[in-house]
């Protein structure tokens, strides 16, 4: 069509790191769609969208432009929450645009200040490194127990020690005083994390933002999984769900309880009240998943 006046797009999602991120290939989509279109975003997690390409300006969501300004306005917010039973991303692209096989793949986009950061440590960590997630935040379920990464390091390490570990994430997180681990929580950006698992065996860890980092990266992923089913939370790469990604669950019979949850899932209720499932993995085969990959 002959478009003299490119439409202006508004893209909203609110939060978390690992949402937006998943929020990504919604918007590269709506650009091969609309190749003359501007697109805006609005979000709280700005730090996802630098760099980005395919987008114009980026908003926090305490100062958004007005939505009257744009000829086209997806609002991503409770895009998977309402619709638990889907796949995350393919709810966020049916909002987006109805039935589609569009590329469900997420992006994160590092500048040479990026790389440097990382380049700088990569001789450190030696040849050969896994990224670990140990998460330790709030929602319980999601934090896997000291004495499952405990189990796994003694396991893993009995098998083969010409590898290190770097630990990612936030302050509240997990790390180990050993000098096979590096810790690097609280140092990198979304990007860097990105171009970390770039450079690594592999990723490992449960559902977060350093999560889904590693699946906009070429880094294989062993994801550990407790409330959230595997079918909806693996990353979609090459066109293929689970692509170079191994699931280990939890244990508990009631795995994936996410799908039980009231609509639109913001909130979760442990039917059993003590969340076990975030101690109760066969640590044999997350190692096993992990050697496969060094």
């Amino acid at each position: 069509m002959n478009i003299e006046t490119p439409i202006n797009i508004l893209v909203r999602r609110r939060a978390a790191i690992g949402d937006v991120i998943m929020s990504t290939g919604v918007v590269r989509e709506l650009k091969k769609r609309y190749r003359q279109a501007n697109i805006d975003v609005v979000t709280e997690k700005l730090s996802v969208w630098r760099n980005n390409p395919h987008i114009r300006n980026m908003y926090h969501v305490n100062d958004p432009p007005a939505i009257e300004n744009y000829e086209l306005y997806i609002n991503l917010d409770n895009a998977y929450e309402a619709n638990p039973v889907n796949h995350f991303v393919d709810s966020m692209f049916y909002r987006a645009f109805g039935p589609n096989q569009l590329d469900r793949s997420v992006e994160l986009f590092p500048d040479d200040a990026d790389r440097d950061t990382v380049d700088r440590d990569l001789a450190e960590f030696g040849k050969r490194f896994v990224v670990v997630h140990m998460r330790n935040w709030h929602y319980s379920q999601k934090n896997v127990t000291m004495d499952v990464w405990l189990d796994v390091y003694a396991k893993l390490f009995e098998l083969r020690t010409d590898f290190n570990i770097v630990v990612v994430g936030g302050t509240t997180d997990y790390t180990i005083d050993h000098p096979m681990f590096f810790d690097r929580r609280d140092r990198y950006n979304d990007q860097q994390i990105k171009y970390l698992c770039d450079h690594a065996q592999c990723f490992v860890g449960i559902d977060s933002g350093p999560y889904w980092c590693a699946a906009a990266s070429k880094a294989p992923i062993v994801a550990l999984l407790t409330n959230i089913p595997v079918e909806s939370i693996l990353p979609h790469r090459k066109h293929e769900m689970g692509y170079k990604c191994t699931a280990v669950q939890t244990q508990e019979d009631c795995r994936g309880c996410y799908n039980e949850q009231a609509r639109p899932v913001v909130t979760w209720t442990c039917k059993k009240g003590t969340t076990p499932c975030n101690n109760n993995f066969d640590t044999d085969a997350i190692v096993n998943a992990i050697a496969g990959y060094l």
